[in-house]
């Protein structure tokens, strides 16, 4: 009897032992420090100032996406605001501070997910990503940040 007592508190020991190590395993996975390396730098298509490109799309959107559309883009200009949606992402949009111009909407890399941006509205920058067309404004999808 006895010994049957400590054969089941050494099998209960392990089990919680072993669930409590794959739970600290889960947490490290989904919660710890991301150490992906950035993506590899592709060279950029078209290099272009945000206003310029806003423009062409807003004068001309079927030229604009034969010239910039699914290429990657090189794109300089002032932030006008950081945005980090529900999902962890970051979208950076890019363009005058006058209401109402046409702006370009970057959607940043999933590696800046865990970072706290080093960026705030009113800096230059330089952001490098692929077009995607034009919905309301321009939009840029995996960006990375090639200058700050």
């Amino acid at each position: 009897m006895v010994t049957i007592n400590m054969q089941l508190r050494s099998i209960y020991g392990v089990s919680i032992l072993l669930f409590l190590l794959s739970g600290l395993l889960i947490v490290n996975t989904f919660c710890g420090e991301n150490t992906a390396t950035p993506p590899p730098l592709v060279k950029a298509d078209v290099f272009i100032n945000s206003g310029e490109l806003a423009a062409s799309f807003d004068s001309n959107e079927v030229l604009s996406d034969s010239l910039y559309l699914y290429k990657v883009l090189s794109v300089r200009g002032i932030i006008k605001k950081i945005l980090k949606k529900e999902s962890g992402n970051y979208v950076i949009t890019l363009g005058d501070q006058v209401p109402g111009k046409p702006v370009v909407d970057c959607h940043l890399d999933t590696i800046y997910n865990r970072r706290i941006l080093p960026l705030k509205n009113g800096d230059s920058i330089v952001l490098r990503g692929t077009c995607a067309g034009r919905l309301l404004n321009v939009i840029l999808m995996q960006c990375i940040i090639e200058k700050q």
